[in-house]
């Protein structure tokens, strides 16, 4: 666009598509990416494996007649269970080789979560669920390995805080970031998760600019927020209680952000995302909010 090198990129689950059971109404992928191409969005990421299509050859051809490229895809790993840790690590590669395949740039790496920590989501204390030393030396030492292959298929590796998992405050952020790899191992900079676990994304970016890789942008309503956390709700709760709201309507200095970004010569993906669950039987129209979130944006690029 005009004025900027950033690309605007969006993801299913700003259509309430999402990896986690039970999250609700999953549309038809045809219909999603028919819509993201409608607002003027130039990508998407993969979203949950397997719901687009997985051969590289159907899926190209799905993203080219409607004018989209393939951004990158989040893919979420436990590997600090040594029980889990083969069938994880081939998940991840199945998940570069196909990017790698399309042409996509990035593989956004995140930590799994548990129940324990979807539980207490937002509200981690002391006392609360976390990795051990040896913990964080496995996932961290799977992270480095998992970013490494990724860069022999020459795909840039981003790591995605998030909440409800055991990489969601801005103490655990700080300590997956000291023990990677930062050649190997950078950031995806999700303004909305990061404000969800304690932090300042703002900050976050200001602070080590360069390791940013990839962004989602991504907003919270603080009175919802507030009211969740008071409530003890767990993060699939919050986020049917619309937690997050389109990009510009809530609490995260998106302006901030995005001019920090544009200040260190950010030039990758600006992925636009709201999380979002459709309950059976809503009429619920997620195009509407991405178009909210989209008009925002743009506005900020010129």
């Amino acid at each position: 666009m005009a004025g900027s090198a950033l690309k605007i990129g969006t993801a299913p689950i700003s259509w309430g598509v999402c990896e986690l059971p039970d999250w609700g109404v999953m549309l038809p992928f045809e219909r999603v990416l028919d819509e993201m191409a409608e607002l003027g969005y130039t990508g998407t990421e993969l979203g949950p494996w397997g719901y687009l299509p997985k051969d590289a050859a159907v899926l190209g051809t799905e993203l080219r007649k409607r004018h989209l490229d393939l951004a990158g895809a989040f893919c979420p790993v436990t590997l600090h269970d040594p029980s889990r840790y083969e069938e994880q690590f081939a998940y991840a590669m199945d998940t570069c080789r196909l990017l790698a395949e399309v042409g996509a740039p990035v593989l956004v790496l995140a930590e799994a979560g548990d129940a324990d920590r979807e539980r207490i989501a937002g509200r981690v204390r002391t006392n609360s669920p976390r990795f051990s030393d040896e913990d964080w030396k496995r996932f961290a030492e799977g992270a480095n390995e998992i970013a490494r292959r990724a860069k022999d298929m020459r795909l840039v590796t981003a790591f995605h805080p998030h909440a409800g998992t055991y990489v969601e405050t801005p103490r655990e952020i700080d300590e997956l970031l000291r023990r990677t790899d930062a050649s190997l191992v950078g950031l995806c900079l999700d303004t909305g998760h990061i404000f969800y676990g304690g932090g300042d994304p703002v900050a976050i970016a200001r602070r080590d600019p360069k390791r940013v890789r990839h962004v989602h942008l991504k907003d919270v309503s603080r009175e919802r927020y507030e009211h969740a956390l008071a409530r003890e709700l767990d993060f699939t709760a919050a986020v049917g209680e619309d937690v997050f709201v389109p990009v510009g309507e809530g609490a995260v200095d998106m302006k901030s952000v995005i001019g920090t970004l544009r200040d260190a010569g950010f030039d990758g993906w600006l992925i636009v995302e709201q999380d979002i669950r459709i309950v059976p039987g809503s009429s619920r129209q997620p195009k509407i909010d991405a178009a909210k979130s989209y008009t925002f944006i743009t506005a900020q690029l010129r």
